[in-house]
């Protein structure tokens, strides 16, 4: 694929996560117990209320008044986008994970660092660092993935805690009991693992391309080969590790103005447009709430 095909979904995506699309698309609905539907963006969900973002602005429900919760992806929403077998999992699905899963703190677009060893080299990303330390990535075609890995900047080795979250939420996005086994069959005494057309590894912190994290990446092998570009256009769309992150992989905040406008910048060319959004925290309160270019 071209780096232009995947910056330009980098803007979907910022799109997607944008209040006007949220206002769209609507993608969670509630089932009252008085007969009523009602459509919106759930901001949170505790054991007594949810909180709706509405075209009417945010709403608070009592659960007492709610009969059913449906905030998975369905055919009218954008994000609904499953996953053929023996395809990776969709990136639309992934970020909806994400975004409803009240352990993801922030959910924030990254420059895309560069990669010039191993397995991943030379292949255009897409890069979202998840709360502090994690990072999701999603190679090539966002839209036909040829590799979406997971990861950690955490030193030592990755604790059992960590593992069992990243094979779980990997997991619930595969087809088949074969490519379920051979995520968990990924160990340190087994780094490489294959079922049906997809491939899988785990890339310990202390291989050459691990860049000081741990990563769990499903990819397809002849995809990957076929999205790899040569050094001078590669070199267009990543940036520099020591430019975003520090060595222990904590974001360089002091360089965060920067690397924004490099991503506006970037999706503003291919576009036309100023992009608005490129990711979203969950305050004080656990409510969700957008990121804006504009923040830094």
């Amino acid at each position: 694929m071209s780096a232009t095909s995947l910056l330009a979904a980098a803007a979907l995506l910022a799109a997607t996560l944008s209040a006007a699309a949220v206002d769209r698309t609507l993608p969670d609905r509630l089932e009252m117990a008085d007969g009523r539907s009602i459509r919106g963006l759930i901001l949170r969900n505790t054991p007594t209320h949810v909180l709706l973002q509405t075209e009417k602005g945010e709403i608070e429900y009592p659960k007492s008044d709610i009969r059913r919760i449906h905030d998975a992806p369905d055919d009218d929403v954008l994000f609904a986008d499953l996953a053929d077998r023996g395809e990776l999992p969709s990136w639309r699905a992934m970020v909806h994970d994400l975004r409803t899963h009240d352990g993801i703190k922030s959910f924030e677009q990254i420059p895309a660092t560069t990669i010039d060893q191993g397995l991943l080299r030379n292949i255009p990303y897409l890069s979202f660092r998840v709360n502090e330390r994690a990072e999701f990535n999603v190679y090539g075609d966002p839209n036909r993935p040829a590799a979406v890995e997971v990861g950690i900047y955490e030193r030592g080795r990755l604790g059992a805690r960590h593992r069992r979250v990243f094979r779980e939420f990997l997991a619930g996005h595969l087809d088949s009991r074969q490519e379920i086994a051979a995520l968990y069959s990924l160990n340190r005494e087994n780094l490489e693992a294959r079922a049906g057309d997809l491939g899988f590894r785990l890339i310990p912190p202390d291989a050459p391309d691990s860049y000081g994290g741990t990563w769990m990446v499903i990819y397809h092998p002849e995809r990957l080969e076929r999205a790899r570009l040569g050094n001078a256009e590669y070199a267009k769309v990543t940036v520099p590790f020591d430019q975003v992150a520090g060595r222990d992989g904590t974001l360089l905040r002091r360089n965060a103005e920067a690397n924004n406008n490099w991503l506006a910048g970037m999706m503003k060319n291919l576009t036309g447009d100023m992009p608005e959004v490129r990711g979203f925290y969950r305050d004080k309160n656990g409510v969700f709430r957008l990121i804006s270019f504009d923040e830094s």
